[in-house]
């Protein structure tokens, strides 16, 4: 069987006006902002909130359905003396969930002998409920059951409970049989359909708290809120490590636990200390990654290896040295489940490539060889082979008559409903939509891979199988400043539904030779820079491409997520590389046009890089065909009306910074009517609705900014009709604009002078107002550099300009503190410095055929229904 196709990039390209809204409004970088607009997240107030979390602003837990007998059923137990079991899972989720549930008895003041806690073992219990579990608790005396991350399906199983003489509550996260829920005394599980709670994709150790939440409301007088939030650090790690979507509630709630882990001020559990110690964290920040990768494995080999009762253990021990030696345990069971995980792994591909083959879209794999332990790591190797394949895949272990596996999905289908859908076939099963386990008799193990495949083949077609890789947007590498990724940090925990930020560099190139990493030579370690930017880059698993990087003069564009590594002290940016191309120059085409001329496109780039301006405009123009012509600014305008172009061309209207938008309304409509044949422009035509179709788009000049560049191609593609986006300009542009950005965006300490310079010139002159036109002839500095200050001291509402008598005057506002960072023209100044060199070399040396990729990426009106144009 084949290995999964090549990745599919989608880059989403953030509405540029929106992220700089919130950037200037929160008083964050850029990037920042385009993360969170690329995120979907464009409201000022929920952006703020997204970055700084409110433990205030939590769901009221009495909005869970049955709460309010759950907890009242807990108070009865609790007065009465009754005896309470907590069942819980025995993987992370379960276990935290199940340790937070003890805190809280104790935190209210129930006697040790009075709580229980019972998690099953994976290999002799299996998973959830059972009669025989249900048997040994009720041999202890147990009046009330509570299920945690577990139970919404153990309808039978909880029937036994009650006849047993036991009350059950259950919390859990699953998806429920709506057709089949258990009769337990209260259910806490928001995805019972009806169910109000705002938000149904708490992990069970989210309700678990929910639960806590609702206890403390009724049973905590004093500290309430100062045990809940020591609770959080369970709810970060039990929520990340199990997948659960990092949005709404659960970003709340993951954000505040790592700030609670994170803080020195803090007392720390002492279980967590000890493994961040076993686990290579002692003294380092934790994220996202270090709960699921560093923390989460060893808390779930508990489980996977033998029995989780010492992960709960380890989680509410306040001795020290039982944290000490169960985390010691954990990291050696850790060990030997990497292990056995690879055994496994690899012997579950010879199993595929005899057995699958490449039509086959839903992957199910069994086997008798394995060990009852490998139950615990099925699941483990469902995922890797689910990256591999990039389809559903099902990973189960035969114990003779009867089999348990473990699934993974991808996006486009739900796990757990495809095992509802052939449930006749199975004994037990459970998930959501992107895992999901099951115990079914070996002998319709054939039946079930034949049912699964065709519910597969049913639901997953055409690019649904081909991998996507969700990019957000494409950046340089100048702006991955040490500073701008700090800001990213308020972005963790990163998991699922919260990824990382994964970005786009293009012309990259590699400086030096690639090296191995790992003891084995499964990684590379490289050095990349783009136009003398240089960042240090990693690709995981990538040792057997190093032939590949270490050609000459190759350029890549690469897909990566940015990060902050330390290093003996030292903290620098560093690049994990997602996904590479390497890059084809095909500057040997000599295509002028492309598409090429025979083929259908709503818009066509033609490259005429470093021809004659003037020259190609008189042949242009005399088509007499509708036509837009773009230059750097209001001199090259002049220039260009005056000089470039006779006068005795007609139908050549003005356009610039200065025209309004009734003005450029009516410019638009002769253009349409014949009333005009060309309108030459210094910025950029922004009436969307009333754009008409243009014929021809011709840049004289280089853009110092993409989000400006594709504006103006975007109305080449809202019509039908083909239009041409004629690139005219060449290499003698390069310092030209270089130098007119260095002007039009003043520096800070430039900025500090020209403010002095212009409060000096008002006073000086005692008047309520100063001519505007006076302050650009030069005195104050280059006109460029003062138009610019000038607006950015008006955002700062440093300055009024106002107008009297057909004049703009300048007047001074008292004075107040307020930063740059709120102008939006210095932001997007300084933006522009940032990212202008890079996009400079993308307009002058890249090919066409890619320019035009990048072109219809950005500028396809569906993708973009936002951009203004």
């Amino acid at each position: 069987m084949t290995q999964r196709p090549r990745k599919r990039w989608q880059v989403r390209s953030p509405n540029f006006d929106q992220s700089l809204r919130l950037a200037t409004e929160l008083e964050v970088p850029l990037l920042v902002g385009q993360l969170l607009v690329s995120r979907g997240i464009t409201d000022p107030k929920k952006a703020y909130l997204y970055l700084n979390p409110n433990f205030e602003k939590l769901y009221d837990p009495f909005k869970l359905s049955h709460m309010d007998k759950a907890v009242e059923r807990i108070k009865k137990a609790v007065n009465y003396g009754e005896k309470i079991c907590i069942y819980g899972d025995y993987d992370a989720d379960g276990t935290t969930a199940t340790a937070l549930l003890l805190d809280t008895f104790r935190q209210i003041g129930v006697p040790q002998k009075q709580v229980e806690y019972y998690i099953p073992n994976r290999f002799t219990d299996g998973y959830g409920l059972s009669q025989k579990t249900v048997e040994n608790i009720r041999e202890k005396s147990v009046n009330l059951l509570i299920t945690v991350d577990c139970g919404i399906t153990s309808v039978l199983e909880i029937e036994w409970a009650k006849k047993e003489g036991m009350d059950v509550i259950v919390t859990d996260h699953h998806q429920p049989n709506p057709d089949a829920l258990p009769h337990a005394h209260a259910l806490l599980a928001p995805k019972i359909p009806g169910d109000e709670y705002p938000y149904d994709e708490l992990a069970g150790v989210g309700l678990a708290f929910k639960l806590a939440q609702g206890l403390s409301q009724e049973l905590m007088t004093e500290s309430k809120d100062d045990f809940l939030r020591a609770q959080l650090d369970l709810v970060a790690l039990g929520t990340v490590v199990d997948m659960a979507p990092l949005t709404e509630e659960n970003r709340m709630l993951t954000r505040l636990g790592l700030q609670r882990l994170n803080d020195s001020k803090e007392k720390k559990r002492l279980g967590l200390e000890a493994l961040c110690q076993v686990a290579g964290y002692e003294n380092k920040p934790l994220g996202g990654h270090a709960l699921s990768f560093g923390l989460g494995p060893r808390i779930n080999a508990a489980g996977r290896m033998d029995t989780a009762d010492n992960a709960v253990k380890l989680l509410t021990t306040d001795c020290r040295d039982t944290a000490t030696r169960i985390a010691f345990e954990l990291n050696e069971a850790n060990r030997m489940r990497q292990e056995l995980e690879r055994q496994i792994q690899d012997h579950a591909l010879e199993i595929i490539e005899n057995e699958t083959d490449d039509d086959t879209k839903g992957i199910v794999v069994a086997s008798e060889e394995w060990s009852e332990k490998a139950q615990g790591v099925v699941g483990i190797v469902a995922s890797r082979l689910v990256e591999k394949f990039h389809k559903p895949v099902f990973v189960i272990v035969i114990n003779g008559d009867e089999a348990t596996g473990s699934g993974r999905c991808i996006d486009g289908m739900n796990l757990a409903d495809s095992l509802v859908s052939c449930s006749e076939l199975l004994m037990k099963h459970g998930g959501h939509a992107a895992a999901a386990g099951l115990t079914l008799k070996t002998k319709n193990i054939s039946k079930f891979k034949e049912i699964f495949n065709k519910y597969t083949d049913e639901r997953l077609k055409g690019q649904a199988l081909q991998p996507k890789l969700e990019l957000d947007f494409e950046t340089p590498l100048s702006v991955l400043t040490l500073d701008t990724l700090e800001e990213l940090e308020k972005f963790e925990p990163f998991g699922r539904k919260n990824r990382p930020p994964r970005l786009v560099a293009r012309r990259v190139k590699i400086n030096g030779k690639p090296s191995l990493l790992g003891k084995d030579g499964k990684h590379l370690s490289m050095d990349v820079s783009q136009v003398g930017e240089k960042k240090r880059a990693i690709a995981w698993r990538a040792g057997d491409e190093l032939v590949t990087f270490n050609r000459p003069n190759i350029l890549l564009d690469i897909a990566f997520s940015p990060e902050i590594n330390e290093w003996q002290g030292r903290r620098s940016v560093q690049l994990i590389l997602d996904d590479w191309k390497i890059r084809s120059e095909r500057r040997d085409m000599n295509w002028d046009v492309f598409p090429r001329r025979s083929e259908p496109s709503r818009a066509k780039l033609v490259d005429e890089r470093n021809t004659n301006k003037r020259n190609y405009l008189l042949n242009l123009l005399v088509k007499e065909e509708s036509c837009i012509i773009y230059v750097q600014d209001g001199q090259m305008l002049d220039m260009l009306l005056t000089k470039v172009l006779p006068e005795s061309i007609e139908g050549i209207a003005r356009h610039d910074e200065t025209t309004s938008a009734e003005e450029e309304a009516t410019l638009l409509q002769q253009l349409e009517h014949g009333g005009l044949r060309t309108i030459a422009s210094s910025s950029s035509l922004s009436s969307h609705e009333a754009f008409p179709f243009v014929k021809h788009v011709v840049f004289c000049h280089l853009t110092p900014s993409p989000d400006l560049f594709f504006k103006r191609c975007a109305p080449a593609f809202a019509t039908k009709e083909t239009s041409c986006l004629h690139l005219i300009y060449g290499e003698a542009d390069g310092t030209e604009i270089q130098n007119w950005v260095a002007k039009k965006y003043p520096e800070k300490t430039e900025l500090q002078q020209l403010y002095g310079g212009i409060r000096k010139t008002i006073q000086s002159n005692g008047a309520e107002g100063y001519p505007e036109t006076a302050m650009l002839n030069g005195a104050l500095g280059a006109p460029a550099t003062v138009e610019t200050g000038l607006t950015i001291f008006e955002e700062l509402k440093f300055i009024e300009r106002y107008a009297e008598s057909g004049h703009r005057l300048v007047k001074l506002r008292p004075a107040q503190k307020s930063d740059l960072s709120r102008s939006p023209t210095y932001v997007k100044g300084q933006w522009i410095k940032q990212t202008s060199p890079s996009f400079i070399e993308f307009q002058l040396k890249e090919n066409i055929e890619s320019m035009w990729e990048r072109v219809e990426n950005e500028c396809q009106i569906p993708n973009n229904p936002d951009s203004s144009i």
